[in-house]
This record gives structure tokens, C-alpha cells and sequence, in this order.
């Protein structure tokens, strides 16, 4: 991943045997773990994907949205002035275009083909950690041809199967791959993705959490990483907050879930 800061970041953790990951791994879990060759680099590539374009949405391809909707898009992202004083930022502003189900994982969830095929152009922050490398996030937005596309990508999300499915098909590949990131001097245990916990959220949105257990240099630690979906319009908006060894700062957490519904 060309982020400079961060992989700095990542370098000095790992000499005190804590390792953390970046949210922009997290961010594009479906995508990641269940199609494009399982490899977690294709969820944060910034390129965007080819095709040909359609109005409806109907197909693999999807209609680029206009600057202004991209601007408005990137507006409703949190930025660093969001962020406590002293949290680092790393990276750009990303672009991608692709669908966030595979043919499997749609199987599984039961999502239609017409939404599966859908490839939103999907806006992703920079990613933000704190001082004290315990805490990161970052976030996106998926701008889908039309609000009815945006919902039925919502309500697929929102699928009580949903993160059974990505754990099934998923977790061993995730697993694979952050042990991957973290080196032969750590010990990756079992990954495991699940619904979010009841009162982690509020009406009106959905996701999920990933539980990575990590041993390094005789120390143990658990990443967390939950994932807050939303939808407004056109916009399915994704926070994805990561714990490291600690829980996310729930006021944060929250408090930026909140920024990012009143600018969407």
C-alpha cells in the first residue's frame, strides 16, 4: 500500500510486537475475501474499473456520477479537522468501481443477480490512526445510478445472513492475508466476521465486526474492526472503526457515525 505515513506507523508497532492494520483492508471485506483472486489489495486499489457504462445499473457496468455528485459524496466523508488533535493521517482520497458481491457470496446471502452486478463508484477517505496507535478509521462512499439501487444494495447488506455468509466464505482468506501483513513473527489466530452486537448501532443502519486474535513476541492482542453501514439517496456510506488490543473510543465512534449522517 503506497501509505507512506502509516506504513511508518505500522513499522514502529510491529518492533513492540503490536501490529495494527489498516481500516482500508477492512473496507472492502466483501470485495476482498470472496472475489478478486481473495487478494485484500484489490478492495484498496484506487484504480478504477473499466466497462461500459449504463443508466440503470442494471449490469456489471454503472453510470459514472457527475463531478458535483462526487463532490458532494466526498464532502460527507470525515476528515482529518474531524479527528482528535494529534491523529495521523495517510493517504488520499481514493477512487474505485467495482460490485462489493461475488457470485458466491450473493449465493449465499441470496442477493439478485441485478443488484450483485452492480459497480458503484465507491469514494474512500484517507485513513486516520491515533497517536497512540491504538485506534484507526476510515470511510467511504458508494454512489450507486439510483436511490432504489442504493436501498436494494442497503437491504442485502442488511441481510441477517449476510455476515454468516462472509464468515464462511471469507475469514480463512482474511485470516491468510493478515498473516500475511503481519510476518512470520507473529501468530494470526481464527478470524471470525459477525452481525453487529444489539445497541452497537442505531435504526436505520447495519454492518459487521471482524475479531482478528494476534500473538507477537509474547503478547497477545485482539483487532477489532467494525464496519457501520448507512444508506441516504444515492449514498451507502461505510465507517470502518479498528481497536487495537482496545475498544474503538465509543464517543468517537459515534460522533463521527453522526457527522457523516448529517452531511450525506
Amino acid at each position: 500500500m503506497a501509505l507512506s505515513k502509516l506504513n511508518h506507523w505500522q513499522r514502529a508497532c510491529a518492533v513492540t510486537g503490536i501490529v495494527v492494520f489498516l481500516v482500508a483492508l477492512m473496507g472492502g471485506l466483501l470485495a476482498a475475501v470472496t472475489g478478486g483472486g481473495g487478494s485484500l489489495a484489490v478492495a484498496a486499489s484506487s484504480s478504477t474499473s473499466g466497462g461500459s457504462a449504463s443508466a440503470s445499473g442494471s449490469g456489471s457496468g454503472s453510470a459514472q456520477p457527475s463531478p458535483a455528485v462526487k463532490a458532494q459524496a466526498e464532502r460527507s466523508l470525515v476528515h482529518a479537522s474531524d479527528l482528535p488533535a494529534g491523529w495521523i493521517t495517510a493517504g488520499a482520497l481514493a477512487t474505485s468501481r467495482t460490485s462489493p458481491w461475488s457470485k458466491q457470496l450473493a449465493g449465499c446471502v441470496g442477493v439478485p443477480s441485478r443488484v450483485a452486478r452492480i459497480e458503484p463508484t465507491k469514494l474512500s477517505s484517507p485513513s486516520f490512526g491515533s497517536a497512540d496507535h491504538t485506534a484507526a478509521v476510515e470511510d467511504s462512499v458508494s454512489v450507486y445510478p439510483t436511490a432504489a439501487d442504493a436501498q436494494a444494495a442497503f437491504r442485502a447488506m442488511s441481510n441477517g445472513k449476510t455476515p454468516g455468509c462472509m464468515n464462511s466464505i471469507g475469514s480463512q482468506a482474511l485470516r491468510a492475508s493478515v498473516q500475511n501483513e503481519a510476518g512470520s513473527g507473529a501468530t494470526v489466530g481464527t478470524v471470525s466476521i459477525a452481525k453487529l452486537a444489539a445497541g452497537s448501532y442505531l435504526p436505520g443502519q447495519t454492518g459487521y465486526t471482524v475479531t482478528i486474535p494476534l500473538a507477537s513476541s509474547g503478547r497477545q492482542l485482539t483487532i477489532i474492526s467494525t464496519a457501520i453501514q448507512f444508506v441516504r439517496g444515492r449514498f451507502v456510506h461505510q465507517l470502518t472503526f479498528n481497536g487495537n488490543g482496545v475498544a474503538f473510543p465509543t464517543l468517537l465512534q459515534v460522533h463521527l457515525t453522526q457527522l457523516a449522517e448529517a452531511r450525506s
